[in-house]
């Protein structure tokens, strides 16, 4: 018992440890966010020149990082939000961008996990496993036959472009599948005996038990599209179209760090909102799934 307990303690002290590595540049950005002008280029700047320093000029010095401000500032949110258009347009972007992909995901895989399941289709795990191996290639090799058929149906340059491909990905079909080989099939059996079509079985018996791995599969699946950038350079050439996760990178253009901070941290409030509030079904989700 005693190295049992020895051996739990190790591992969460561990854990916890690497928790906190994994935060500290989000607890970073969030702290610098409410830093003034001043105290940002003081810290970040590698020499003191007469703007950000009271003392000596052109002494170089190193990065002073500091998770609390010396003095709390909303300057730069009220400028971001307020004086800067061209940001929450871009915002916005990424919305229109996400939500119909998150939308069209859940149409999507839980009547096509479900089919992978029910169906007698001899081949059927063959086609099951084509979707494995096209889940498991890297974005970059998808990219060129996506720009080749959108080219073809002339919808390059449009959200559609990036849409499409996010609704039939088949990471949603794929998680709802594994969820479904757990359940217990005699709910469907006897859904069946009392003359209830495929429809209703997905609608009033299938859907409300996979709560946990819908939650899992909306939460995943909006935290990639709303960090997509790749897809975004390639289709969107209009900058005042892009996702704001294309456009953030080149923030820093123009406006100063401390901008740079107060957007960063703004951008990630969806996804940080989205995970806490579905947190338990993310893990209970991906647990009854199956997946590693």
């Amino acid at each position: 018992m005693k190295a049992e307990k020895r051996y739990r303690f190790i591992v969460h002290g561990v854990l916890i440890l690497l928790s906190g590595v994994f935060l500290i540049p989000i607890i970073i950005t969030v702290s610098n966010s409410f830093m003034s002008p001043f105290e940002i280029i003081n810290r970040y700047s590698s020499t003191l020149t007469a703007s950000n320093s009271f003392n000596a000029k052109g002494v170089m010095h190193f990065v002073q990082m500091s998770l609390i401000p010396s003095f709390v500032s909303f300057k730069q949110y009220f400028k971001l939000l307020f004086e800067n258009p061209l940001y929450l347009g871009l915002f916005w972007n990424s919305v229109k961008i996400t939500l119909p992909i998150v939308a069209g995901q859940l149409l999507v895989s839980v009547p096509g996990a479900y089919a992978f399941e029910q169906s007698k289709f001899k081949y059927k795990e063959a086609v099951f496993f084509i979707y494995i191996v096209v889940m498991l290639m890297p974005l970059q090799v998808v990219l060129v036959p996506n720009y080749i058929i959108a080219d073809f149906l002339q919808i390059k340059g449009s959200y559609l472009a990036i849409i499409l491909p996010g609704i039939f990905s088949p990471f949603g079909v794929f998680l709802i599948r594994q969820y479904l080989k757990g359940m217990p099939k005699e709910y469907i059996e006897a859904a069946k005996v009392d003359g209830a079509g495929h429809f209703t079985i997905i609608a009033q018996i299938i859907q409300p038990m996979i709560k946990s791995a819908i939650a899992a599969l909306v939460i995943l699946t909006f935290v990639e599209y709303w960090n997509l950038v790749d897809q975004a350079i390639v289709f969107i050439q209009d900058v005042n179209a892009e996702p704001l996760s294309a456009y953030l990178s080149r923030f820093a253009e123009g406006g100063g760090l401390d901008m740079v901070f107060a957007a960063s941290c703004f951008y990630m409030l969806p996804t940080v909102l989205i995970f806490l509030y579905g947190q338990e079904n993310i893990v209970e989700g991906i647990h009854l799934s199956g997946m590693k």
